[in-house]
């Protein structure tokens, strides 16, 4: 009888040995999965960042690139909602040269993803103008205007989904 109860306590032993493993297993399953998450956003950050400090450098309006003087009429000689985004000439990042030149970049449904060590993201960027003091997108001319990038990767999800990220900054132009 003393045999049969030291089988019965090993079983045991390892149906514990083995619900530990497998929790453990989960757990470090579930924390780096954490920590790629936390390095996919960290990079969504940065690559959102970089478009923004790129978009701050360029003068806030096609009026004013290279412009000796202020705009004669300000905001109504800014260039007009319906025009906000590259003037002819310019295709990519590097041609921009004002603020709403950003209006579009990306979106276009065949339009290359941006790549780096950790994968593929897509973006979306739209500058349009808002009022003041609400920050509401307006159709008319104001001296303030908001750079919105949506930029997806396809290895963050919710659910079946790839989650989208919002990067925002309002420019007014008297604070250039």
């Amino acid at each position: 009888m003393v045999g049969y109860s030291e089988v019965i306590q090993t079983r045991a032993a390892r149906i514990i040995f083995s619900i530990i493993l497998m929790n453990a297993n989960s757990m470090i399953h579930r924390n780096t999965m954490i920590q790629i998450s936390g390095e996919m956003e960290q990079e969504i950050i940065s690559i959102g960042q970089e478009i923004i400090e790129e978009a701050r450098s360029k003068s806030f309006d096609n009026v004013t690139v290279n412009a000796a003087a202020p705009p004669a009429i300000i905001p109504g000689g800014f260039t007009a909602p319906a025009n906000l985004g590259p003037d002819a000439g310019e295709f990519t990042r590097a041609e921009f040269d004002d603020f709403d030149d950003y209006d579009g970049y990306g979106c276009a449904e065949n339009a290359p993803p941006i790549t780096t060590t950790h994968g593929d993201f897509s973006i979306c960027v739209s500058v349009f103008y808002v009022d003041y003091p609400g920050f509401n997108k307006i159709n008319t001319q104001s001296t303030f205007k908001k750079i919105e990038i949506d930029i997806q990767s396809e290895f963050i999800r919710d659910g079946s989904e790839p989650r989208t990220y919002t990067l925002e900054f309002i420019r007014n132009y008297y604070a250039d």
